[in-house]
């Protein structure tokens, strides 16, 4: 997967999270389990990439909150991992 790919995925997710209305700070396993499940079957995401795609959209919907700065476009000054 590029890094553009991985970035649509992390905002598809992050949508989705807003829709839902989840906090950035959800540690509940089962919620979690709940957009894990979503990133695998909804988005086709490789299993063995879902828990970090889906722990990058919480981290996106965090930093969105707590800075006007886009998380996706400057990631790399807070070494994020976006690109």
């Amino acid at each position: 997967m590029d890094d553009s790919e991985r970035n649509s995925f992390v905002l598809e997710i992050v949508k989705k999270l807003q829709t839902d209305n989840i906090s950035p700070d959800e540690h509940d396993p089962v919620v979690l389990e709940r957009y894990f499940n979503f990133a695998a079957t909804e988005l086709k995401i490789e299993i063995s990439a879902v828990k970090e795609i889906v722990n990058e959209a919480f981290l996106y919907l965090k930093m969105q909150q707590t800075t006007d700065i886009d998380p996706v476009k400057e990631g790399d000054r807070f070494a994020a991992g976006f690109s």
